[in-house]
């Protein structure tokens, strides 16, 4: 939770609140270019417009998951990429 606030608070300070209103069509190229507080950024703002069978406990971790699925792929969708390395819940 205290990165979540840091990573949040490093993007108001940044300027790239826009990031998050169009992570949800962002492609893998931008996400690789984006440091670690924007890549937890975008994974957080992807991930709660999922179903809650997508819900993950830890951003930070996420976001390391899908910079290794964006890695060789950079015009995927990051949503593709976080639907195929988040574990399904029922």
């Amino acid at each position: 939770m205290k990165r979540v606030l840091i990573a949040a608070a490093l993007l108001i300070v940044s300027g790239l609140p826009a990031i998050a209103k169009t992570s949800s069509d962002m492609e893998c190229s931008h996400y690789m270019a984006m440091n670690e507080a924007g890549q937890t950024a975008t994974v957080d703002s992807v991930r709660s417009n999922m179903p809650s069978a997508h819900k993950t406990p830890s951003s930070h971790g996420m976001a390391k998951k899908v910079a290794a699925g964006c890695k060789g792929h950079p015009g995927m969708m990051v949503h593709e990429v976080m639907e195929n390395v988040m574990p399904r819940t029922r």
